[in-house]
């Protein structure tokens, strides 16, 4: 089959452009990398803050409920025991309908912005 050099010109890749092109493909794999060591270590320091968190979250409610019982023994006073709850990070409506409107109600309740 016979082609025009015109056409064998634009079909053509210069020696040039593959190398860069492996280049650039090489710091995009370093980039790549580096990017993923970060998130793995952002990952382990997120798990260690929500262990310190939660680990934090039972001393403050054990003080609680013990300074309540001595308030009780000491001056026969009832008071409320508050207590620290941890929120779950998404609601699971949200994750089963994650691109369906909630509504201006419902954006309200979960402290979403509301767009009219």
């Amino acid at each position: 089959m016979w082609l025009s050099p015109k056409v064998f010109s634009i079909l053509e890749i210069s020696k040039a452009s593959v190398d860069r092109l492996y280049e650039e493909l090489g710091r995009m794999r370093v980039e790549n990398e580096a990017l993923k060591a970060e998130r793995d270590a952002l990952r382990v320091q997120l798990s260690i803050s929500q262990n310190h968190f939660d680990w934090l979250r039972l001393r403050v409610n054990v003080l609680e409920t013990e300074r309540a019982q001595l308030v009780k023994l000491a001056f026969n006073i009832d008071s409320p025991i508050p207590e620290v709850v941890r929120k779950p990070d998404i609601p699971d409506f949200l994750n089963s309908a994650l691109f369906e409107d909630l509504g201006d109600q419902k954006a309200k309740e979960l402290g979403l912005d509301t767009y009219n």
